[in-house]
């Protein structure tokens, strides 16, 4: 991302910001914020929990340094691997 995360004004995101702005499903979120993954929401009332944007921007930053080497495979005219 373009923008350091502490550009981003602190504010809450509830989880369809959070689903939509991730692309991650909501069971997936939960899981990785019980494992750590993922900054876990807020209890903001008795029925609403709530992520701290600036929590989630921090997070997606941190992405840019797990990015996956792929190494191109080569084949032959034949498609068979060489």
């Amino acid at each position: 991302m373009d923008q350091d995360a502490n550009s981003h004004p602190k504010r809450l995101m509830r989880w369809p910001e959070v689903e939509r702005l991730t692309g991650i499903s909501r069971a997936t979120l939960t899981n990785m914020a019980a494992r750590g993954d993922f900054p876990r929401p807020v209890q903001v009332s008795t029925h609403i929990t709530a992520f701290l944007s600036h929590e989630v921007f921090e997070w997606l930053e941190e992405l840019e340094n797990r990015r996956v080497n792929y190494s191109p495979k080569r084949f032959n005219r034949a498609g068979v691997k060489s």
